[in-house]
């Protein structure tokens, strides 16, 4: 029968890189306290973590755990779990394979084991015995959804499909502005989530799924302040929206669990509500705990992500889940509105978009105005103040003019073009810049200055000097057109913008530069979690670090202290002074003093040997 001592030899003979992740599959109560194969072998066998992992197993992986109590191939456990249960055997292969990914068996080339913990663990459940595993029928599938009733479907998702990407772009846009700060505990607070809701104009209850879904897309990122835009953000942001779509649902599907991706390919073109629960629940007896939880999940993320329509799936979800993303991306650019190339422009500096402005368009615009409402349909408003930030970004009056007027379908209007040209005219007015060093050295007034600000017009310069709002910048006036700071040219371009004074940021040279980022104070950047898996698997490399005869000798150390403990009988292959070697079955009673005591099995008599002649333990076959 295979045994603990059987699982820390799978354990010790798997690399790291191979160990890891099988571990991460399984859960285990007190990492920190495994320090080698044995405590490892022991901790996967613990009742409550073989329990955690009989959860997420299948009808076919639990037969065949069952059937496993005999070694046998997956022929043999197919042979053996029942007649009357509809298997195939490549469906056996791929069960016996997870569950030695898993360790509840143990493989001896094609034969699996399972293991006596696991037999125990199975026999807790009256649901999980043989006859309830074999006798419980599927339930019956529903009908898939007609074609014409599919159709309707798909026209009521549509919405929700252009939506997604609407409300994860606003959200990328405001993390952006502002990244948005994470509790030391994990998740947003609340006044976050708020401003992110308003921003995106979606529920409060919805940020969290559709930031979840920007970060498994490698949209953003969580860092010292907060979350933030990736690097990857700007082209996602640039693409088209089927492209965007097809990005966040290739993510969205590579991390379903395992166990929701199973029962999807049971029952993809059929009700993802009720009925997809309840054959859940039948292909996972074990699984009441996580069940609820995941498919509620699920659900709701399906809807948002527009895959289904009062939980019966639409095209779009079948395409996605039978035949890939490209297939469904297809049916999604059909479904999502054609981008639109022009708009209105109305006397009140507004800018109505009667269907979604393709993104680059869209782009360049924000660049002007502000985003009053986002949708099928987007109202913008332009301002001095965005104008400005147009002309700091690299924009001209002229090509501002020029790009307005190929994009309105009414002309530009007389108080937008006035407003075009007012704000180009005084724009710069005010320039800021670092101070040369040999200013400095030149004017003794300049001593701890770094930064000055220019204007042509001293009248400029005097409103500055009386102004109180700018009086924490310290500015001292050198001469009629001149005044330095002691702050950085930055700090003082962004307190004198924030009080709208038409400022522009140029190099020594007195070429203007584009608008600097905001730069915000900076959260002291928490060192990462430590990562108990991985520092289980490098303890135990560091464990099997030394000379091969000396780990073999602690191997064999603690397979006998193991078999001592369990009261099992091993096969000891023992070394005889003529250079031979021989085997003996014992039942190991004690350890110590480079000695084992036992009683030899064939003779039935009490044994001492020294340790140093034991070359190899092993597990008698029956």
């Amino acid at each position: 029968m295979a045994s603990a001592l059987d699982l820390a030899g799978v354990v010790r003979a798997l690399a790291p890189e191979q160990l890891l992740p099988r571990l991460r599959e399984r859960t285990i109560s007190r990492p920190a306290a495994v320090k080698d194969a044995f405590d490892l072998a022991d901790a996967l066998l613990e009742h409550s973590s073989v329990r955690e992992a009989l959860t997420r197993l299948d009808r076919v992986a639990l037969l065949a755990l069952r059937a496993a109590a005999s070694p046998g191939t997956p022929a043999d456990l197919l042979a053996a779990a029942s007649p009357a249960f509809d298997v195939a055997l490549d469906e056996v292969d791929r069960a016996v394979a997870h569950l030695d990914e898993l360790f509840l068996v143990v493989r001896d080339g094609d034969s699996a084991q399972t293991l006596p913990s696991v037999t125990a663990a199975l026999d807790d459940d009256p649901e999980l015995s043989q006859e309830a595993l074999a006798d419980t029928l599927p339930p019956a599938g529903l009908e898939a959804v007609e074609q014409v009733d599919r159709d309707a479907q798909d026209r009521q998702s549509a919405e929700r499909l252009y939506a997604i990407v609407i409300e994860v772009a606003e959200l990328i846009r405001a993390v952006a502005e502002t990244p948005a700060r994470e509790l030391a505990k994990g998740g947003l607070a609340l006044p976050e989530t708020r401003r992110l809701a308003e921003a995106a104009r979606i529920d409060v209850d919805d940020v969290g799924p559709i930031l979840a879904a920007a970060r498994s897309a490698d949209l953003v990122e969580l860092g010292p302040d907060g979350w933030a835009p990736t690097s990857a953000a700007d082209d996602w942001l640039r693409s088209s929206w089927p492209d965007r779509w097809a990005i966040l649902v290739t993510s969205w599907l590579g991390a379903l669990p395992r166990e929701i991706l199973s029962v999807l390919d049971q029952r993809a073109d059929t009700s993802w509500g009720e009925p997809l629960r309840t054959f859940t629940a039948w292909r996972y007896p074990a699984g009441g705990a996580w069940i609820p939880e995941r498919l509620d999940a699920f659900a709701r993320s399906a809807e948002l992500f527009g895959l289904t329509t009062g939980a019966r799936p639409t095209s779009v979800a079948v395409a996605l889940l039978r035949e890939g993303v490209a297939p469904a991306r297809r049916i999604v650019a059909g479904l999502m509105p054609e981008p639109i190339e022009s708009v209105y422009l109305q006397h009140d500096l507004t800018v109505v978009a009667p269907g979604p402005l393709a993104p680059e368009l869209d782009a360049r615009l924000r660049g002007i105005a502000e985003v009053e409402s986002a949708g099928l349909a987007a109202t913008y408003r332009i301002s001095e103040q965005g104008v400005e930030r147009a002309l700091s970004a690299g924009e001209t009056e002229e090509s501002l003019r020029s790009f307005l007027s190929s994009l309105s379908t009414t002309g530009v209007p007389q108080p937008l073009d006035y407003l075009l040209t007012e704000t180009a005219s005084r724009h710069g007015r005010y320039r800021v810049s670092t101070l040369p060093q040999e200013a400095l050295d030149r004017a003794p007034l300049s001593m701890g200055a770094v930064s000055q600000l220019r204007s042509d017009d001293s009248a400029l310069l005097d409103t500055v000097e009386v102004d109180q709002a700018l009086s924490s910048l310290a500015l001292r006036r050198v001469d009629a057109l001149r005044m330095i700071s002691r702050y950085d040219a930055e700090t003082v371009f962004w307190a004198l913008s924030d009080e709208r004074y038409p400022v522009v940021l140029e190099d020594p040279e007195h070429e203007p530069l584009r608008s600097p980022q905001r730069r915000r104070a900076r959260r002291i950047a928490q060192p990462p979690a430590s990562d108990p898996v991985q520092s289980l698997v490098e303890r135990l490399a560091e464990s099997s670090g030394d000379s091969p005869e000396d780990t073999d000798r602690a191997w064999i150390a603690r397979q006998l202290d193991a078999a001592v403990k369990a009261r099992m009988t091993v096969l000891l292959t023992v070394a005889q002074p003529d250079g031979t070697t021989s085997e003996l079955q014992m039942e190991p009673t004690g350890v110590g003093g480079g000695r084992l005591r036992g009683r030899d099995r064939r003779s039935d008599i009490e044994r001492t040997l020294p340790l140093s002649s034991i070359v190899a333990v092993a597990t008698p076959v029956d």
